[in-house]
């Protein structure tokens, strides 16, 4: 009898060990989270750029834009601005008509444009910190 309740005492100590072991794992997977914070940078000044677009009058992109990132890789953008800058007025101003007009389209500007700051940002530093590009105001004209 007294090996049964030893063999009952252990099983249930297991149990409460594992119980407390799969409690335990999203405390950690949520303090790892809240270590990483988001930051958003605005872009100051304001892009006013030419698009390419049909016709003898010229076309103007002007609009407000903020990057995400998480507050690790901020100073990664900071210091390398220029180049951030630079890339957007290239990308911006080879956008033609369609690529700038709707809602749809303007969607997938932001996404592309993300995608040419990261791809500069890893040429000249290794990393690609931006996780999106934020507009604020995007008006054609």
């Amino acid at each position: 009898m007294k090996h049964i309740t030893l063999l009952g005492t252990k099983h249930l100590l297991i149990a409460i060990t594992c119980v407390l072991g799969f409690l335990a794992t999203p405390a950690f997977a949520e303090d790892e989270a809240a270590a990483v914070t988001p930051s958003y940078i605005e872009l100051t000044p304001d892009f006013i750029v030419n698009y390419n677009a049909s016709g003898s009058r010229l076309h103007y992109i002007k609009t407000k834009i903020s990057l995400r990132t998480d507050s690790n890789r901020e100073g990664v953008i900071l210091a390398n601005m220029p180049l951030i800058r630079d890339s957007l007025v290239m990308f911006l101003s080879s956008r033609n008509s369609e690529q700038v007009t709707g809602a749809i389209a303007r969607e997938q500007t932001r996404e592309e444009a993300k995608v040419a700051i990261n791809e500069t940002l890893k040429e000249e530093t290794g990393a690609e910190p931006v996780m999106d590009v934020l507009f604020f105001s995007f008006v054609t004209q």
